[in-house]
C-alpha cells in the first residue's frame, strides 16, 4: 500500500510539473513567474504583518490602540484635504434619457470580475451572483434600476475597508510607504463595471494615454521612446526627456474634478448622476494587523480598488492637459505618470513649468522630488532643468556621458514599469 501511495504521489507531482512547464511557455506563464518572484521577495520583508508604525513625530508606536489611531489619523488627513486651487470650471451638461440596465450587461460585468477576491463591508462576494447565473443577473439589473431611479444606494455601499499595502519601497514602519487599497462591496462593483462599459463607448482619450486603455500598455510606451531615441541617435542630435510624477494623485483628486471631464466628453448627465451616487457620503475604516480603526469620512480622491476609478482618473488627466499636450511621441501618459520630450532643454523647461501650473489649477501637485530629467545626445551638458527654482534630479548621468544606449534603454524601462506597478 505504501509503495502504491508513493507511485501515486510521484505521478501527481510529475503531472503538476508538466502543467507548470507548459504554462511557462505562454505569455501568462511569464507573468506568473514575475508574480511568484515578487511574492517570495515580499515574504522575506515582514511588511504584510508588521505590528509597529511611526507616529507623526517619528516615534515608534507599539500599542494596538496607538497604531490604529495613527493609521486613522493619516488616512483621514489624506482623504479629506485638497490642495489649494481655484474653483473648478463648470461645463454644460448633456441632458437626455438613457436605457435601463439589462441582465445582459450585468452578466458581462460579472464575467470581468475575478473570483476569490476579498469582500467589502457587506461580506457578499461576486461569486454568489455568478453561481446564481441568469436569475442573479436579472435580480441585480432590477436592483440597479431601482437604485438609480430612487437616487439612493444602500448605506453599506458608502462604507469601505482601507487596507494599507506596502508599495515595495521605503520605510516599512512609515505610513507614507503604503498605498490605501479600499475593499468595496462587490455588488456595487458590478454596477461600476456596467457604468464603466457604457462610458467607454462614449468617451475617447488622447492617443498619448497608455494607462488603463485597451490594447495599450507600458510596452508600447517603452517602444515609442526607444524609437524616438534611436532616430535622434542616428542623426547625432540631442533629445531631452522628463518623467513627471504627481503627488498622491489618486488620493487628492477633488470630487468636483470628476464630474467636469465627464461633461466635457459629452457624457449624458444621467451617468454623471450615477457616478455621484457612488460618491455620495463615503466613509472608511482602516484594517491592519492589529485590528480595525474607527470610521472616517472620505471627501477627496477616487477609490483605489474600484474598476471605475481608473477610467475617471484618465478622463481627468485627458481633459485638463489636452491643451498643453504635444503630438505623439513627444508627450506620453501612463495614468499619473507623464513623459515629456523636446529637442532643447529650454523648450522642455517651459513645458514642465506649464504642466506644473496647469495641474495646480485643478488641485493636483507635481512631486518635484520624484520628477526626473534625462538628456541623451552626443554632448551632455551639466545641470538640469528647474521647476519653480527647484532643480530636478538628473537620470543616468554616468551612463549618458559614455553614450551607453543599453543603460539608457534600461533606465527608461524602469521608469515606465515603476509607473505601471
Amino acid at each position: 500500500a505504501k509503495r502504491e501511495a508513493k507511485k501515486a504521489v510521484a505521478k501527481a507531482k510529475s503531472d503538476r510539473y508538466k502543467a507548470v512547464y507548459d504554462m511557462l511557455d505562454t505569455r501568462e506563464g511569464e507573468r506568473a513567474v514575475y508574480r511568484l518572484v515578487r511574492a517570495r521577495h515580499r515574504s522575506t520583508l515582514d511588511m504584510e504583518h508588521t505590528k509597529i508604525v511611526k507616529g507623526a513625530d517619528g516615534a515608534v508606536l507599539r500599542r494596538s490602540g496607538q497604531i490604529l489611531e495613527r493609521w486613522r489619523e493619516y488616512y483621514n488627513h489624506l482623504c479629506n484635504e485638497e490642495f489649494c486651487h481655484p474653483p473648478i470650471p463648470t461645463v454644460p451638461s448633456v441632458e437626455g434619457p438613457v436605457l435601463p440596465i439589462t441582465a445582459v450587461e450585468v452578466s458581462a460585468a460579472l464575467a470581468k470580475i475575478k473570483s476569490n477576491k476579498a469582500t467589502g463591508p457587506d461580506d457578499i462576494p461576486a461569486d454568489v451572483w455568478k453561481l446564481l447565473g441568469d436569475r442573479g443577473s436579472m435580480w441585480l439589473a432590477t436592483l440597479f434600476n431601482k437604485i438609480v431611479a430612487e437616487g439612493r444606494t444602500p448605506d453599506v455601499w458608502q462604507t469601505s475597508v482601507t487596507v494599507p499595502v506596502w508599495k515595495g519601497k521605503g520605510d516599512i514602519a512609515d505610513c507614507t510607504s503604503y498605498r490605501p487599497i479600499r475593499l468595496l462591496c462587490h455588488t456595487m462593483k458590478v454596477l461600476e463595471r456596467v457604468l464603466e462599459a457604457r462610458l467607454r463607448k462614449i468617451v475617447s482619450v488622447s492617443l498619448n494615454q497608455c494607462g488603463f486603455v485597451k490594447d495599450c500598455s507600458t510596452i508600447d510606451a517603452i517602444h515609442v521612446v526607444r524609437i524616438l531615441l534611436e532616430k535622434h541617435r542616428e542623426k547625432n542630435r540631442s533629445v531631452h526627456l522628463t518623467f513627471l510624477d504627481l503627488e498622491k494623485a489618486f488620493d487628492r483628486v477633488p470630487h468636483e474634478l470628476l464630474w467636469m471631464p465627464m461633461r466635457s466628453h459629452r457624457v449624458p448627465e444621467e451617468y454623471v448622476w450615477w457616478t455621484k451616487l457612488l460618491y455620495a457620503k463615503p466613509t472608511s475604516v482602516v484594517r491592519c494587523a492589529v485590528g480595525t480603526s474607527r470610521p472616517f469620512p472620505v471627501q477627496v480622491g477616487v477609490h483605489q480598488g474600484s474598476s471605475l476609478s481608473s477610467l475617471l482618473f484618465i478622463l481627468c488627466m485627458d481633459t485638463i492637459t489636452k491643451e498643453i499636450q504635444k503630438q505623439h511621441p513627444w508627450t506620453l501618459l501612463f495614468a499619473d505618470d507623464f513623459m515629456l520630450a523636446a529637442e532643447s532643454r529650454d523648450d522642455l523647461q517651459k513645458q514642465v513649468q506649464s504642466w506644473k501650473d496647469q495641474l495646480q489649477q485643478y488641485g493636483l501637485r507635481l512631486n518635484t522630488s520624484k520628477t526626473e530629467y534625462m538628456e541623451c545626445g552626443p554632448r551632455i551638458e551639466d545641470g538640469s532643468i528647474r521647476v519653480d527654482g527647484t532643480e530636478l534630479n538628473k537620470l543616468c548621468a554616468n551612463c549618458l556621458c559614455c553614450h551607453d544606449h543599453i543603460h539608457i534603454d534600461d533606465c527608461i524601462c524602469k521608469k515606465f514599469v515603476r509607473a505601471r506597478d
